[in-house]
């Protein structure tokens, strides 16, 4: 089927050369010559233009269809769980949910490291100043960075969870570079805080960490797994069991509706836990903060 509009946009380049329009008269004419049918395509019917086809069918010639995206579940996993998949699995890179207490944080190798205040990596002390290969900066801002090593424990077992800056500081609502501050310049410089209040706080809590898993972590030196997210796992009340009703005389009627009152209550009572606890929690980081 011939397109419509096939041939109509040559249709005045002869006719103009005939009568002799040069310079900006043709121009002018030129323009019209590439409008005119692009706007009569506009204005075509639906319908007509979906009688045409691309070349091939309109269809990928490769012969690949549409490539759909799907969320990928992240699965939970208990610490044995997990110790035991990295022992087990081929290596590769996944990401589970683990809920677990913080029963301490470990400081064979502090609590933070001096990093690059642009690109956040750990900086090369030199005899007066601070170098950062990345940045290629012989003289860097140096910027307290979080890496902080908590250990963990479910009924199942223990383990060590490595947390770094940016998941740390949205936990706390404090940066590293505000929780301490750096003494000195160069190779004697040190953090003036062993641990703060920050992090002590967060001992005894339990959390829902979001854990992501790389080749290192199935090999035999791998000690820790590092966060990818971390947050606040809310206490569940436990579900109410509900006993079946009895025949009872008429005055107790009043008595076994108040009982079902009461179960239901429990019900609601479960969402009204879980917004005190997070009430809890935010009151606890704030004061915190504060002090």
């Amino acid at each position: 089927m011939e397109h419509p509009l096939q041939g109509f946009s040559l249709t005045l380049r002869p006719q103009l050369e005939r009568i002799g329009l040069k310079g900006e008269t043709f121009a002018l004419y030129s323009t019209l010559d590439i409008l005119v049918p692009c706007i009569l395509f506009l204005l075509m019917p639906l319908s007509v233009l979906s009688s045409y086809r691309l070349p091939g069918g309109g269809a990928d010639e490769t012969g690949s269809s549409s490539k759909v995206v799907h969320a990928q579940k992240i699965e939970p996993l208990t610490i044995a769980e997990l110790n035991e998949f990295v022992l087990s699995a081929e290596p590769q890179i996944i990401e589970f949910l683990c809920t677990a207490k913080v029963t301490g944080i470990q400081l064979d190798d502090g609590w933070c490291y001096i990093g690059c205040s642009l690109c956040s990596k750990k900086l090369i002390r030199e005899e007066t100043s601070f170098n950062c290969p990345s940045c290629n900066e012989t003289n860097a801002v140096a910027e307290l960075k979080y890496r902080v090593v908590f250990s963990v424990s479910d009924p199942t077992g223990t383990s060590s969870f490595l947390g770094f800056d940016k998941e740390v500081a949205k936990l706390t609502n404090v940066l590293a570079s505000e929780a301490a501050q750096i003494v000195g310049i160069g190779i004697s410089a040190h953090v003036d805080t062993e641990l703060p209040r920050t992090l002590t706080v967060i001992v005894g809590n339990t959390y829902t960490f979001q854990l992501k898993l790389t080749d290192f972590n199935f090999t035999a030196n791998h000690q820790t797994f590092t966060i990818s997210r971390m947050f606040a796992a809310p206490e569940i009340a436990p579900t109410p069991s509900f006993a079946e009703a009895e025949e009872v005389p008429q005055p107790a009627v009043s008595q076994t509706v108040t009982r079902g009152s009461a179960a239901n209550g429990a019900i609601g009572s479960r969402e009204a836990a879980e917004e005190e606890q997070f009430a809890m929690e935010e009151s606890a980081h704030k004061k915190a903060r504060v002090e």
